[in-house]
């Protein structure tokens, strides 16, 4: 069975509606704002949906917290990575590294960058090329910025 890449062109509420529901609820507020500039890409097989990302190149609400960096960052025309999600049946495949490759490649003129609430993630993220740029703080919450390399 193949997997294929491809940009989402479908209604936006179906990708949406299949993250956790806290990601549904802070993309749903600014979907319409930022879908011009936004692409979502997702990892098909046989058709259903597997995996996907969105690829942002404006700032959005959840940056606000690296306000500063986000935009230098998008000035130098380095795009952010959000709501990668990989359906739960098939984590473990390796499909969320196989999407950031195939991102890597589609835009190769580009350098990424993303931000993540668990720390967890931090070994995910630099298994597939991210490093730790910056750790933020906030009402006893820690952020981290990671940098693809």
């Amino acid at each position: 069975m193949a997997l294929v890449f491809s940009k989402y062109v479908g209604h936006p509420d179906t990708f949406i509606d299949m993250l956790p529901l806290d990601w549904q609820e802070a993309l749903k507020l600014v979907w319409n704002k930022i879908s011009g500039t936004s692409e979502i890409v997702v990892l098909k097989e046989e058709g259903a949906i597997l995996a996907g990302g969105i690829i942002f190149k404006e700032m959005t609400a959840d940056m606000q917290l690296f306000k500063e960096e986000a935009e230098e960052l998008l000035a130098s025309n380095s795009y952010y990575i959000g709501y990668l999600w990989v359906i739960e049946a098939r984590r473990g495949e390796n499909l969320g590294s196989l999407w950031l490759q195939y991102i890597k490649q589609q835009y190769a003129k580009n350098s990424f960058w993303l931000t993540i609430e668990e720390e967890g993630l931090k070994q995910f993220y630099e298994k597939n090329g991210f490093s730790l740029y910056l750790e933020k703080e906030s009402n006893t919450e820690k952020e981290w910025l990671l940098k693809s390399k």
